[in-house]
């Protein structure tokens, strides 16, 4: 799942409730990012890192809702068309960002001065006041670092879209999604840290609380026939017909 703010994955399970409706569970889980962040290179290692970035946003939602039939698919090749919702709880898992980080000495000489790179000893959370000094980011620390020290900002959300199944197989699913998702929490989810002077960016560029997300998917999966289900366990515990 490919969504404006990221990607992600999504597992569905539907059960039919009639000839055109389903009733759907789902767990959607994704990596948020926030639209201004930005690259940069580091000008001692020539690593990229995006400045100014505080936290990795992962989001957690699990849902339940309705998928109906619009269209049929009559025929091998056809396409089936589906709207469908759902509506449930969600929760990002904010993890902190470590930096390897250091600082220039100027080492004065008779023959010259120049600049020595002196690296701190331990990775450091971003600081906004990195920048008023002479301390600079030389790459960032392992990505497993900082999950001792997850944050959760609790939420709601909701989510609408349209399915095209085009499967040429009765019982395999092979459909794209598209849609929208909005998604309201109950602080800000702090991604950047926009404090730094070198930031000048208006409100709808910092941190939010809500979300209006566009998304597209492509969706795989198997059809199960209960009664072909309930055959075969009978047959396995030696019950015939």
């Amino acid at each position: 799942m490919f969504n404006s703010n990221g990607f992600g994955g999504n597992y569905r399970y539907g059960k039919r409730v009639d000839a055109q409706n389903k009733r759907l569970w789902e767990v959607d889980f994704a990596y948020m990012k926030h639209p201004k962040e930005n690259k940069s290179y580091s000008e001692i290692s020539g690593a990229k890192y995006v400045y100014g970035k505080k936290n990795i946003a992962f989001d957690l939602r699990v849902a339940s809702g309705r998928q109906r039939e619009i269209f049929r698919k009559y025929d091998v090749g056809g396409i089936a068309v589906r709207y469908f919702y759902n509506y449930g709880a969600a929760v990002v898992l904010l993890k902190p960002i470590y930096y390897n980080v250091g600082e220039f000495n100027l080492v004065y000489t008779p023959v010259g001065n120049y600049y020595q790179w002196l690296p701190y000893e331990k990775p450091e959370k971003f600081d906004p006041e990195w920048y008023n000094r002479t301390v600079r980011i030389d790459k960032r620390a392992s990505f497993f670092k900082g999950f001792n020290e997850l944050q959760a900002v609790p939420g709601i959300f909701g989510k609408f879209g349209f399915n095209f199944e085009y499967s040429k197989q009765d019982k395999i699913i092979h459909a794209l999604e598209c849609g929208v998702i909005l998604e309201a929490f109950a602080k800000k989810v702090e991604i950047m840290d926009f404090s730094s002077p070198l930031y000048t960016v208006g409100d709808v560029e910092k941190n939010r609380q809500l979300f209006l997300t566009l998304f597209v998917s492509y969706r795989f999966g198997h059809i199960i026939d209960p009664y072909e289900v309930k055959k075969k366990r009978e047959r396995s515990e030696g019950i015939s017909y």
